[in-house]
């Protein structure tokens, strides 16, 4: 049942390039009757001859040129169709995850394993071009020539075709089929082998100073090595199934030729036509032999199908499709009475926690770690709704803002700014893609970054992150200061935003803060009291509740 979805949803991306498919079909069952014909030409040419029947040898001949070109051509056109529409909607599918991905929002991602959605956007779907380019059409092309092949042989005796049809079905239909629902767990184990091997070359690769600090180079290579070894063993599983595959359905082709030899003869048909029957039972096979391997071929596939489709069926956590409102100003935003827990735990992180942001003031919000400070700005971003309260912004209920308009509402600040690979220019202006030269360069220097770039070697035309050229956290989180100066949202969410830096680059950044944010309402939250000492009202979230903190100082 589960595969039959998979099924319908991969068939459904197959519908807008249907006319290239049945030209692929048509130019396949073209090219394997080519074959087919070569062959039976040649047999005939060769009774004639030892009959002393009149013949024309040269045209014979020409005709089975003439067959091979055919066959080479409609070859390359049938392949060149299967593989254009398999790429195509490869690119149609990854279109539809990344879509997926989007929607479902990052709430909804970040319960995810980076291994699994590196392995669903690349390896899973390069895994479905088995089943739009070597299993679509190849099935109708089977289909095809498996009829024109018996209907032909039915001319000479239906005892024959009925033999030929068999071998057909067994090597076309039953041996795949066997195969496919005695090793279907083959493929699912394959793909957790997989993903398990790839989240560990990721967490590998990202935590290499770690492996150095506490020398866990040795045991971090033996689990590598085991998950590699499980890997391989799961395939040569795979290879061990496609090797009975090939040997089962030889076995097939040569007992069906000797069955229709033997059968003609025990019947005393005359001789040409059981020469002629063996013939065309030996040149038929190959469009059915081409479907023996999808048995082992599609398990791996449909795997990453479930996956993918599993994927998509996902719902986020919040949905922003009935949200109205274009809120660009902001003048006071409020929590009321907000409960919030995760799906996973029943305690609740947040419970009756209340709060007012007004334009023009700095909240700072303290507690310990775990408390639930981080999920009270993801609750003011709506990466989740609450259980219960209200959480509005002048007056709006916050489930009836636009996302694009909440996302201009607010500016995000994080412990760790993230930096693509890109220039130092274009990481700048993320969030405003459309800002000048002169506009960039001000925010830089508003976050006192504009001379440390000038610095650098091609200045802000500089790469950085990824492999790119690595920087220092101070700089990094001054590039996130940038940003968030660049984007000038009338609301800021600043969680933990000099978390990783000393004593001197958190006062460096938080006083250009001060001095450059003006009339606007500020969400400051650490577990630093030198980072509070700049609100001018000090809370602190305690059993999931929101009191003012009798032991905050002032800056």
């Amino acid at each position: 049942m589960k595969q039959l979805k998979v099924i319908r949803w991969l068939v459904s991306f197959v519908r807008p390039l249907k006319g290239r498919m049945l030209l692929a079909i048509i130019f396949g069952i073209i090219s394997n009757l080519s074959v087919i014909a070569i062959s039976l030409i040649g047999i005939q040419e060769i009774i004639a001859i030892f009959m002393n029947q009149p013949n024309d040898s040269q045209q014979a001949l020409l005709i089975m040129v003439s067959c091979g070109l055919t066959r080479g051509a409609a070859r390359y056109v049938e392949q060149y169709l299967n593989h254009d529409i398999a790429f195509r909607l490869l690119a149609l599918i990854r279109e539809n995850i990344f879509a997926v991905l989007r929607k479902l929002g990052s709430a909804r991602l970040t319960e995810k394993k980076s291994g699994d959605l590196v392995t669903a956007i690349t390896t899973d779907v390069e895994a479905l071009e088995v089943f739009f380019a070597h299993t679509i059409s190849p099935i109708f092309i089977a289909v095809g020539t498996s009829i024109a092949s018996v209907v032909f042989l039915s001319r000479h005796h239906w005892g024959l075709a009925l033999i030929l049809l068999l071998g057909h079905l067994v090597v076309g239909v039953i041996i795949p089929l066997i195969s496919f629902l005695k090793h279907q767990k083959i493929g699912e184990d394959y793909q957790t082998a997989f993903v398990a091997l790839n989240q560990q070359v990721i967490e590998n690769v990202n935590s290499l100073s770690d492996v150095f600090q506490f020398q866990l180079k040795e045991q971090r290579v033996q689990k590598l090595n085991a998950m590699g070894e499980a890997l391989n063993q799961q395939h040569r599983k795979q290879l061990q199934q496609s090797s009975l595959l090939q040997i089962a359905s030889e076995i097939v082709l040569v007992a069906t030729a000797v069955s229709i030899l033997l059968v003609g003869n025990f019947l005393h048909l005359p001789a040409a036509t059981v020469l002629t029957a063996t013939v065309l039972s030996l040149s038929s096979f190959g469009s059915v032999l081409a479907l023996n391997g999808l048995g082992s071929a599609l398990l791996t596939t449909f795997a990453s199908g479930q996956r993918l489709y599993a994927l998509t069926q996902e719902q986020p956590t919040v949905s922003f499709e009935t949200s109205e409102e274009k809120l660009a100003e902001f003048d006071e935003g409020q929590m009321n009475q907000v409960t919030f827990n995760y799906p996973a735990r029943s305690q609740s992180i947040l419970n009756a926690a209340s709060l007012l942001l007004n334009r023009g003031e700095w909240i700072g919000i303290g507690g310990e770690s775990g408390s639930g400070k981080s999920t009270l700005v993801k609750l003011l971003m709506r990466y989740w709704d609450p259980a219960s309260g209200t959480i509005e912004f002048d007056g709006i209920p916050l489930s009836s803002i636009q996302e694009q308009a909440l996302h201009h509402l607010e500016g995000v600040m994080e412990q760790s700014t993230f930096l693509f690979e890109e220039t130092i220019f274009n990481n700048i202006r993320l969030g405003r893609m459309d800002a000048s030269k002169e506009t960039v360069e001000k925010a830089a220097r508003q976050a006192s970054l504009h001379d440390w770039i000038l610095t650098l070697p091609e200045g802000y035309e500089t790469k950085i992150g990824g492999q790119a050229r690595s920087i220092s956290d101070g700089e990094r989180q001054r590039i996130g200061l940038a940003r968030l100066l660049l984007q000038d949202a009338p609301l800021l969410l600043l969680d933990e935003p000099t978390s990783n830096l000393d004593y001197i680059n958190e006062q460096a950044i938080l006083n250009v803060l001060s001095s450059e944010i003006k009339e606007k309402a500020v969400l400051l939250v650490s577990h630093r009291e030198t980072t509070l000492a700049y609100a001018n009202q000090q809370l602190r979230l305690e059993g999931g509740m929101l009191k003012e903190d009798t032991c905050s100082f002032k800056k």
